[in-house]
């Protein structure tokens, strides 16, 4: 009886460890009922937080899922805005039976005019034919549309070129190094070698070594030379040929809060989100992350009109609304 226990138990542990072989196998997959892949000609470059898309080249994902429930099922890619409803790019109807992995690939042959810079795109898969409900399963994606011969990173190289030296398109200095990407081309060095400017220290240093003894003795002999003909003299103690330096004060940079309510000020204390971007010229991300932490703190309040937010001073609010917080004296 002792054995068949002990035959029993040995079976269970290694139930157990293949239970757990098979959960951290299939943990690779952040969901491993929706896997997103990306590919195309649109695609330029794909880093940890931020795939980058060339604005006029074929840009495709390829959507691979299982759902409980056989039928026909819709997958479509979306611009996807915190503030405004989702906008279909291109969708598919597509079979899918239950516990079968079924694969779509959407392509988007170019962006919009406008569709550009900092985006957020959407996989979403809908029940039948009707895109009106929820989604069953989603993804969203971090993208930035850039053109080819634009200049994100403004250190004078296109981003095709910066693509092409292996550089990253939105940093001005790849390596960190002091030393813009495009100053490091000019000069012929590697933008990606942080150890550039010790590697020109040396050469710089070791050429002024070799001259600096010859260099001192010709100054040293030009010096006699004028003081022999009466052409050089001793400065009094204390004098300078260099002119006082004079001091320069720096304003410090401006918070992005202080920005807005400023904005905000110059306007009659309301403006529309959709100005304050343009104003800024930040992406509509960042000021809609930045409008919700102001509005948490009590600085500002938004008020939903139709598919716009008007951003609103507190006290500046339309006379004919009466704002949430002004109900319970907390914000929204």
């Amino acid at each position: 009886m002792s054995a068949r226990v002990a035959l029993h138990t040995a079976a269970v542990v290694v139930l157990v460890c293949l239970l757990a072989v098979s959960g951290l196998s299939s943990g690779v997959a952040a969901d491993a009922d929706l896997v997103v892949e990306q590919h195309g000609s649109g695609l330029a470059l794909e880093d940890e937080s931020t795939t980058y898309l060339w604005q006029y080249n074929s840009y495709s994902v390829t959507v691979t899922f299982t759902v409980a429930s056989s039928g026909i099922h819709t997958v479509c890619l979306a611009q996807y805005d915190d503030d405004t409803v989702e906008q279909p790019l291109a969708c598919q109807w597509t079979a899918v039976n239950t516990g079968e992995p079924t694969a779509v690939t959407l392509t988007q042959s170019e962006w919009p005019e406008n569709i550009s810079g900092e985006e957020t795109l959407a996989v979403e898969i809908y029940p039948g034919r009707d895109t009106s409900d929820e989604p069953i399963e989603d993804h969203r994606q971090e993208v930035h549309i850039i053109e080819k011969d634009g200049d994100l990173a403004g250190n004078g190289l296109s981003n095709e070129r910066e693509i092409e030296l292996g550089t990253h398109p939105a940093l001005a200095d790849t390596d960190g190094d002091g030393l813009t990407d495009g100053v490091e081309v000019m000069l012929g060095t590697d933008p990606r070698d942080s150890t550039t400017p010790y590697r020109i220290a040396v050469i710089v240093i070791g050429s002024l070594s070799v001259g600096a003894f010859g260099l001192l003795l010709v100054a040293g002999r030009l010096v006699i030379v004028l003081q022999t003909l009466g052409l050089a003299r001793e400065r009094p103690d204390g004098e300078s040929d260099d002119a006082p330096t004079p001091t320069q004060t720096l304003e410090p940079p401006v918070r992005d809060e202080k920005r807005v309510t400023q904005l905000l000020s110059t306007h009659e204390g309301r403006l529309k989100q959709s100005q304050i971007v343009e104003a800024t010229d930040w992406s509509k991300s960042k000021v809609s992350r930045l409008l919700s932490s102001m509005e948490d703190d009590g600085e500002i309040t938004r008020i939903r009109l139709g598919r716009e937010n008007l951003v609103c001073l507190r006290g500046h609010e339309p006379s004919d609304i009466t704002p949430s917080w002004d109900d319970d004296g907390s914000s929204r």
